[in-house]
């Protein structure tokens, strides 16, 4: 939280996307927070893997999904994306945070349907 309001604070609104995403990316890198940028899903139905992947702009402690937006406001549309990819991916939170507005704008989807991965014991 604390670094996408500096990022913010220092670069405002009106860039597109792949700045804060670059931007953001270098605050985690400095403040050693583990990540993945673009953390690929796929999407298994019936069986199948399906032929096209989605991804997460970052994954942080391989548990929190994080989208970067900057438009003029958080849309259904994208509540959906985040709520669906922490379907795919059974992650525990996903947050958005959306820098196309004077004031950063977020919002936290806690995965209700979270799943504890079964642990392994090995003899």
């Amino acid at each position: 939280m604390g670094l996408a309001f500096l990022l913010h604070k220092e670069l405002g609104c009106g860039f597109k996307e792949k700045v804060y995403q670059d931007a953001f990316e270098v605050l985690l890198q400095e403040n050693k927070i583990l990540y993945e940028r673009e953390k690929h899903l796929q999407i298994i139905y019936h069986g199948v893997k399906l032929a096209h992947e989605f991804y997460y702009d970052f994954l942080c402690f391989d548990k929190i999904g994080v989208e970067i937006k900057a438009f003029p406001e958080i849309t259904g549309e994208f509540e959906a994306q985040i709520i669906n990819y922490l379907h795919a991916g059974n992650h525990r939170l996903g947050v958005i945070f959306n820098f196309g507005s004077k004031s950063l704008d977020y919002r936290f989807y806690p995965n209700k349907d979270f799943r504890c991965p079964t642990p392994r014991i090995i003899p």
